[in-house]
């Protein structure tokens, strides 16, 4: 609950309170049906959490006294539409943020992310990487802390993205190729220590940046609304891919599922930082396709 005072006459507050007690398991995924813009209205949260309209008026009340979302009780009646709209409902843009860090090969960043997935604030990009995963770990954390202390937002947790696979449960970065970090770093472990080192709040993840990408994708972008989604990405050097099923990424059961980067596509073709020859990572990223082209890397090549 909030803790605010309830203003209403003490009668509706108590069968609010009722109705809310009902569906405290919905708030979580009411707030997630929000945030991916798939319950613009609250007629559409009754419907998907399948719940009374006065049980989802109860969630939505609770969400927006949380400062996670905006209820506007008198939306403006679509042209030609008949009878009273329903309640519209948005995400609060002055709501929590996570910290959000990604490491590539040619530098790492570090920004803050609201609900909506929207960027709140974002660090000019580094473009070294040191060879230690620590430094570069703890850069990107000191970088958003910074953030978090300029703007004041309040932070919900963390989250890095790195150009390796990750195994589940460790959390390590498996093959870090285009890296100069030792295969196998504990990536999860080191990110961790360094946002409690920051006093960054909240829990923190680590996962392989494609991966991440492609959840973004079918939660906020392309994909939106659908089921499943496959994606297959270059980025600054490499090819990667990812597989969202029934709505949830599938990562296989140990988080290296679909490493497209390495299926070889010419037995004769470039050697590969894997060990191999021909594989789709060193065939079809970005510096392979200038190269056919006949151009000359630039300074983001």
């Amino acid at each position: 609950m909030s803790g605010k005072a309830d203003p209403r006459p003490a009668g509706e507050g108590t069968t609010s309170r009722a109705r809310l007690d009902r569906g405290r398991g919905a708030l979580g995924p009411a707030l997630e049906l929000v945030h991916t813009g798939r319950a613009p209205t609250r007629a559409v949260l009754t419907a998907e959490l399948g719940v009374t309209r006065a049980t989802a008026g109860a969630v939505a009340a609770e969400l927006e006294a949380l400062g996670l979302i905006r209820v506007d009780a008198r939306p403006t009646a679509a042209a030609g539409s008949q009878g009273r709209p329903s309640h519209r409902l948005e995400v609060a843009r002055e709501g929590p943020v996570v910290l959000a860090a990604q490491v590539h090969s040619d530098g790492f960043r570090a920004a803050l992310v609201g609900l909506g997935g929207r960027i709140v604030a974002t660090t000019p990009s580094c473009e070294t990487v040191d060879a230690d995963p620590a430094k570069v770990l703890g850069a990107a954390v000191d970088a958003g802390a910074e953030l978090l202390r300029r703007t004041g937002r309040r932070c919900v947790g963390a989250g890095l993205a790195v150009p390796s696979a990750v195994t589940e449960p460790e959390g390590l970065a498996l093959n870090p190729l285009h890296l100069a970090w030792p295969a196998g770093a504990p990536v999860r472990e080191i990110f961790a220590e360094r946002i409690r080192a920051a006093g960054v709040p909240g829990p923190a993840f680590a996962a392989n940046d494609v991966n991440l990408a492609a959840l973004a994708e079918h939660r906020h972008g392309a994909g939106r609304g659908s089921r499943d989604l496959l994606c297959v990405a270059t980025g600054h050097r490499g090819v990667g891919g990812a597989l969202v099923l029934d709505g949830r990424l599938h990562t296989g059961s140990s988080g290296l599922a679909l490493e497209v980067g390495h299926l070889t596509v010419n037995p004769e073709g470039r050697p590969c930082h894997c060990g191999g020859r021909g594989c789709l990572d060193v065939e079809a990223d970005p510096l392979a396709l200038l190269t056919a082209a006949g151009r000359a890397p630039g300074p983001e090549g």
